[in-house]
């Protein structure tokens, strides 16, 4: 009989254990990381891995319709691994689960199977909302999961008394959104285009009241409060120093935890110094703090491309 095959990429395939993978669940069950991070099963004869599959990912695929799958090499149909969905008592969402044969794991092989079974999750079996668990000192775990997209949530503690991480879908479109509109402002306020006259003091708006800005671009920072920074940009922008000038994000990352952020923001600007024509990209990192429902920034550390 054949295994159902559940997906493929473009370098792996997904299908259902059987009982003839026994001796690939031995293996798998006792490899260092497995036995490190998830822990001893019992799983010491090909009989416990045979029942170790018939009470565990055979059961669920027929009491929930899916469960851990083998993953293959496409071509040869090695087996190098796991991954699937898991349906526990202690958690209240459906969780996804992985693991790789030592030889296998920093080829990409996790990232890639753990991301098309997170969407086939999604797209084809209709399951809204995929969590994850990991050690708390499983560092590869915690940044693949990361990379497909989740997020740290909460620390959990387990019936037998471990902890473990629990990861979620990102909570935080609209402080994203709020996050948008607060980075374009303070963008904003510095453009001088066409003998428009800037009011660098909406910086106080937007920053909390010890907020910091840090020049990092030379090899001493400067670094300025709020007033400090808010009276030389005053001067030069409105003074026929710097004139045209505008500055705008190319690209961007964000993450939010509860009520802290941090972005990097890759920007450029452009304008007139002195006469003198100038285009130059740089980065900025912002923090953001969340205080009474309202966002503000904390402080902006940036680096100009010289």
């Amino acid at each position: 009989m054949v295994s159902k095959t559940i997906l493929t990429t473009s370098r792996l395939s997904l299908r259902e254990f059987d009982i003839n993978d026994a001796s690939f669940i031995l293996e798998l069950l006792n490899s260092p990381n497995w036995l490190r991070f998830i822990g001893d099963k019992g799983v010491k004869t090909i009989e416990d891995a045979t029942n170790y599959l018939k009470n565990g990912p055979i059961q669920s695929y027929l009491n929930n319709g899916f469960g851990l799958w083998l993953v293959e090499l496409k071509g040869t149909n090695t087996p190098i691994g796991m991954c699937g969905l898991v349906n526990r008592e202690i958690l209240d969402n459906i969780d996804i689960g992985f693991a790789m044969l030592p030889n296998y794991m920093g080829l990409g092989y996790g990232f890639e199977i753990a991301y098309a079974t997170l969407h086939y999750a999604k797209s084809n079996l209709k399951i809204p909302k995929i969590i994850a668990i990991t050690d708390t000192n499983n560092i590869a775990s915690i940044k693949l999961l990361t990379k497909i997209g989740l997020r740290f949530d909460k620390t959990l503690n387990l019936p037998e008394g471990d902890s473990v991480l629990v990861f979620s879908p990102p909570k935080y479109n609209n402080d994203l959104s709020k996050i948008d509109k607060l980075t374009t402002s303070f963008f904003s306020l510095f453009s001088n285009i066409n003998g428009q006259i800037p009011n660098v003091k909406k910086v106080k708006d937007l920053f909390i009241s010890q907020g910091i800005l840090i020049n990092n671009s030379n090899e001493s920072q400067e670094i300025y409060n709020l007033e400090d920074f808010i009276i030389p940009r005053e001067e030069i922008l409105t003074n026929g120093t710097l004139v045209d000038f505008n500055e705008f994000e190319i690209s961007h990352t964000t993450e939010v935890f509860d009520t802290i952020a941090h972005r990097f923001s890759l920007y450029q600007k452009s304008g007139k110094s002195n006469g003198i024509p100038f285009e130059p990209k740089g980065m900025k990192t912002i923090q953001f703090v969340k205080i009474n429902q309202n966002w503000k920034i904390s402080s902006v550390v940036w680096s100009d491309q010289t």
